[in-house]
Formats: C-alpha cells, structure tokens, sequence
C-alpha cells in the first residue's frame, strides 16, 4: 500500500510540472504578441509624427511662396532650418491641363523629403496660378 500512495505523489508532481511548462508556453506566446504589437505600433506613430512635420513644413513654406507673390527661384533639396532631417525642393513650371492644353496658368510643386528607416520618403503640394 505505501508503494501505491507514493506512486500517485510522484505522478501527480509530474502532472503539475507538465500542466506549469504548458502555461509558460502559452503566456509567452501571448507576451510575445503583445510586444510585436506595441512595438509595430510604435513605429507607425514615429512615420506619422515625420509625415505630419513635413506636410506642416510644406504648407508653410507654400504659404511663404504665395505670400511673396508666387517669386523666387526654384530650390533643389534644400535643407529645412527647423529640422535638418528634412529637405525642400521647389519646382514652377508651365501648367498643361489633360484636355485643354497649355493655359496661362504656372504650377508650383513643393515636395519635403526625409530619410525614415533607410527608405526615401516625401510628400508634395502644389499650386496651380495665373501668370501675370
């Protein structure tokens, strides 16, 4: 009898180390998950932080231009004073509408570029004005 007893001890321990690996298992699954989903989440708030710095960067700078009557030279990658991260490049060219050709009409493209990650991103405004 006391061979039984100390059989279904040692068992029932065994049972107990299994049933504590398993949760482990599960709790680090679950953990693991969490982190990747912060961690993503993380990293999409930092590119709209960037994305919203540059559209506010452009719209200024466009305000500007518009402000100095549409004049000035064009600009090529020129580095932004408040965020050397980004830079400004301002193009005005002839406007040409799909259908009905050149107009009296000038485009001015501003784009901001910065560098997120090793890969090259941008965002662009334009302007479409009458010349005068």
């Amino acid at each position: 009898m006391a061979t039984s007893a100390s059989k279904s001890k040692s068992e029932a321990g065994g049972f107990a180390l299994i049933e504590i690996l398993i949760a482990m298992a599960i709790l680090s699954i679950v953990l693991l998950s969490i982190f990747s989903g912060v961690s993503s989440g993380i990293y999409v708030m930092s590119g709209n932080k960037n994305q919203t710095m540059a559209m506010i960067i452009a719209k200024t700078r466009m305000n500007e231009f518009i402000d100095e009557k549409m004049r000035g030279p064009d600009l090529k990658d020129e580095p932004v004073e408040e965020n050397q991260k980004f830079s400004l490049t301002r193009v005005t060219e002839r406007f040409e509408h799909p259908l009905l050709g050149p107009l009296p009409a000038k485009k001015t493209t501003l784009t901001v570029s910065w560098k997120e990650r090793e890969r090259e991103r941008s965002i662009s405004l334009f302007y479409i004005f009458g010349e005068m």
